[in-house]
């Protein structure tokens, strides 16, 4: 992909190309287009905010109905406003032929975007690939019986139809067993290629090939998929340092994968008051990492400097004002050291997060996304429970929580299979007796926020709900090295 500094209108010979000739993709061929920056960070975020709905739908137990799971993904994909693959998923019905090739061009290049973005570890290549192969099964459930035939066609994918003769000896071979039908309803492939059907005996074994009924054939083809795209995904890695220098994206692609893209929760005005005075009682809405680290600051006096970013800033999201958060520290603090040690080393801090020293930026609170991502050393409270916490640790600090045995239990599960922001989510559950209004907690303000509107508080904020936050996503990525180097000096006055 070539990257433009500025929007232009796609040539009509360039949509034209083969590679938009069908909704669904293998994504065996780089594109070789102009895309400008925006379109390139407008449409990465497209495509992750779908994989993202496509992974808490799931873990949330949606799929053993996949008829009412793909309807539930499909709604979550329009209320989302992600127009775009909410066509593409029902069909591509476009008013022209050009309007579909556009739809197209965006799924196809936001997908290999997304390769850089998540080439860097095996925990990272492992989410992508389980992600598109979510995604690829339900496109194709989505797709009528001549776009999959079409599809099988154009992508060399080696099933070939049944004769009646190959299927009238399927049928005598298995007899009783044998699956009503015709021979337009199976295609013949190579068994290796539907190793998972082969292991279930959903299929009929004959000379080295597997005759696959159609509605099985997706099987053989997403191992294909899944396959082909765990080798691409390490080539890519191994070109990830050379990509990742070029100055227009290289923040981008480092650091999109733990950016949050939700509701901006740096806007603090218009919302209903945090203080010291209540934040005692308002700790009971807070989600599970942020309830630990007030309960460290009230019984040692002290946090180390990742903690108090991680605290601090979710605290001026739910809205603490400056004065009243140097107040809450201060006094916390000075249990343990002199006022004036506190004002030399602390209070700096404190109110650059606020946007009033330094560079004098609105620092955005901290997503779940940031803080699975970080580093927790020996003796520090930061970081996610549900990652940075063994399973005895967690489990008696959900005993603390006044909540079910059982669902200590599910949440413990939850944790130590990786799905981290969905144990939290049922942490949220369990804790206020319904679920969040959304599909799943992505943010620790937004957990707060949650929880105090079941509770009857009025938190408002300045952003509408709706409004999704990509400038701060490109906002949180410019400062991110800028936050590592000021955690390092701090660090070391700490010690």
């Amino acid at each position: 992909m070539n990257f433009t500094p500025s929007r232009k209108n796609v040539a009509l010979e360039e949509l034209k190309k083969p590679s938009y000739d069908h909704d669904l993709q293998l994504y065996r061929e780089i594109p070789d287009i102009n895309i400008n920056l925006d379109e390139f960070e407008e449409w990465a975020i497209e495509r992750l905010k779908v994989l993202q709905i496509l992974e808490q739908l799931s873990l949330k137990g949606n799929t053993s109905n996949y008829e009412d799971f793909t309807k539930s993904v499909v709604q979550e994909i329009k209320k989302e406003g992600l127009k775009h693959m909410h066509k593409l998923i029902n069909g591509g019905i476009y008013k022209d032929y050009n309007e579909n090739c556009v739809a197209r061009k965006r799924d196809l290049c936001s997908h290999f975007i997304l390769r850089l973005i998540y080439c860097k570890s095996d925990e990272l290549r492992k989410w992508f690939i389980n992600r598109e192969i979510e995604l690829f099964k339900l496109r194709w459930t989505l797709l009528s019986k001549s776009d999959k035939l079409k599809f099988l066609s154009s992508n060399n994918t080696n099933y070939s139809a049944v004769s009646e003769e190959e299927h009238q000896i399927m049928v005598d071979s298995m007899g009783s067993l044998a699956t009503a039908g015709n021979n337009n309803e199976y295609f013949k492939v190579r068994w290796t290629q539907v190793l998972d059907l082969v292991r279930n005996r959903k299929v009929y074994l004959c000379d080295g090939f597997a005759y696959v009924i159609q509605t099985d054939v997706i099987s053989g083809v997403c191992q294909t998929f899944r396959s082909e795209l765990s080798q691409e995904l390490v080539k890519c890695f191994q070109k990830f340092s050379i990509i990742s220098e070029d100055e227009r994206f290289g923040a981008f692609i480092k650091y999109l994968h733990q950016s949050y893209m939700g509701k901006n929760y740096s806007v603090t005005e218009n919302m209903s008051t945090l203080s010291i005075n209540t934040i005692d009682h308002s700790s009971k809405s807070f989600p599970l990492c942020m309830k630990r680290l007030h309960v460290v600051l009230r019984s040692e006096h002290h946090l180390k400097h990742q903690a108090r970013q991680q605290y601090g800033l979710f605290l001026k999201g739910a809205g603490l004002p400056l004065e009243q958060a140097l107040v809450l520290w201060r006094s916390e603090f000075t249990k343990k050291m002199d006022a004036d040690k506190f004002d030399k080393q602390y209070s700096y801090n404190i109110r650059h997060n606020y946007g009033k020293e330094g560079k004098k930026v609105n620092y955005t609170p901290y997503s779940c996304m940031k803080i699975i991502m970080g580093a927790v050393g020996l003796d520090e409270y930061h970081g996610c429970p549900y990652k940075h916490t063994n399973s005895q640790a967690l489990k008696q600090l959900l005993e603390t929580s006044n909540i079910s045995t059982q669902s200590i239990q599910e949440i413990l599960n939850l944790s130590q299979n990786g799905h981290y922001q969905i144990a939290c989510t049922k942490y949220f559950e369990a804790h206020n007796g319904v679920s969040p209004s959304c599909t799943a907690i992505n943010h620790p303000n937004q957990f707060f926020e949650e929880s105090q509107k079941l509770k009857g508080f009025n938190v408002e904020s300045t952003i509408n709900d709706s409004q999704v936050n990509e400038s701060s996503v490109i906002d949180d990525i410019e400062n991110n090295e800028f936050d590592q180097t000021m955690v390092d000096f701090v660090d070391k006055m700490d010690e």
